[in-house]
C-alpha cells in the first residue's frame, strides 16, 4: 500500500488591517503640507526727493539736524544736496541767511541755524517753499547781488567781518566779542569767496598778501565794499584816477590802505 498522504500544516491566515491602522499609514506615508505663505510685508516709504524737501522735512532729517539745530557739518550736506560749492559766494550768503541774517557778534561759529523758525524765515525771505525752490531762488538772489554790489551785499559783507572774527577766535579759543580785527588768512579767505566775480579781486589779493600784510579792521572792511560798489557800477573809474573825487562821491577819507592799493594797481599798470 502506498504511504498515505500527509496533509500540508494549515498556514495561519493573516489578520487584515484594522481601518485605524490603515488611516494611521496613510498619515505617515503622506508628503507634509506645505508651510502656509508668509504674509507680505509692507514695502518702505520712499524718501522724498530733496528738491521736494520743505523746511519741515529738513528739520526733521538728522543728515541735516541734530540736537535741535543745523551745524556746519548738516549744513555741509545740506549745500552738497543742492549742490552748493563749499566756501563759494552761495554757500556765505545761505548761511547769512540762515543764521538770521544778524550782523552783530557770532559766538558759535560752527552753529549754521539755531531754530526751525529761523530756517522757516530764510526760506521765506528767498521766496522758496522747498529746497528745489531755494536752489533756484538762491543762485538768482546771488547773482542780483554781484551785479552792483550793493545795499544788501553791504549788510552781507558786514556780517562777513563778524564770521572772520568767529572763525579766527575758533582757531584760538577766545571769544569773539573780544576781537576788533579779521586776521589776513581768514579775512583773504571770505573776501575772495564774496568778491569772486569783482574784476580787480586779484590785484586786492596780490596787494593784501605781498604789501599790505596787516589784519582786517571793522572800518578797512566796511570801506572795501564801497569801494567795491562804486567801481561796479562806474562811479570810479576804471583807469581809478577819479576814486578820491568829490564828484564821484568818493571823497577823501578813504583809509590808507585804499589809498595804497589804487596807488598799487595804477603802478602794476603802468608797468606791463
Amino acid at each position: 500500500m502506498p504511504p498515505a498522504k500527509r496533509k500540508a500544516p494549515a498556514t495561519k491566515k493573516e489578520k487584515a488591517p484594522s481601518k485605524k491602522a490603515k488611516e494611521d499609514v496613510a498619515e505617515t506615508s503622506a508628503p507634509p503640507a506645505p508651510a502656509p505663505a508668509p504674509a507680505p510685508t509692507p514695502s518702505p516709504a520712499k524718501a522724498k526727493p530733496v528738491a521736494k524737501m520743505t523746511v519741515a522735512d529738513v528739520w526733521a532729517d538728522i543728515s541735516y539736524v541734530e540736537g535741535g539745530k543745523m551745524t556746519m557739518a548738516g549744513y555741509e550736506a545740506l549745500c552738497t544736496a543742492l549742490d552748493v560749492a563749499e566756501m563759494s559766494f552761495e554757500f556765505l550768503y545761505m548761511m547769512y541767511a540762515l543764521g538770521g541774517s544778524s550782523t552783530g557778534a557770532i559766538e558759535d561759529a560752527m552753529t549754521v541755524c539755531a531754530s526751525k523758525s529761523i530756517m522757516q524765515r530764510a526760506f521765506d525771505g528767498l521766496g522758496s517753499r522747498t529746497l528745489g525752490d531755494l536752489s533756484t531762488r538762491l543762485k538768482s538772489k546771488c547773482a542780483s547781488m554781484q551785479d552792483e554790489y550793493g545795499e544788501s551785499f553791504q549788510a552781507f559783507f558786514r556780517w562777513l567781518f563778524e564770521m572772520g572774527k568767529a572763525l579766527a577766535a575758533l582757531s584760538t579759543g577766545r571769544s569773539a566779542a573780544a576781537a576788533r580785527c579779521v586776521p589776513l588768512d581768514e579775512g583773504l579767505t571770505l573776501i575772495e569767496a564774496a568778491l569772486a566775480k569783482w574784476s580787480l579781486i586779484g590785484e586786492l589779493k596780490a596787494f593784501c598778501t605781498t604789501k599790505f600784510a596787516q589784519p582786517f579792521t571793522r572800518d578797512l572792511w566796511t570801506q572795501i565794499a564801497r569801494f567795491v560798489h562804486m567801481t561796479q557800477v562806474g562811479r570810479i573809474d576804471a583807469d581809478l584816477a577819479n576814486y578820491d573825487d568829490d564828484i564821484s562821491g568818493g571823497g577823501s577819507a578813504w583809509p590808507s590802505a585804499i589809498d595804497e592799493f589804487v596807488e598799487h594797481v595804477q603802478a602794476s599798470r603802468a608797468a606791463s
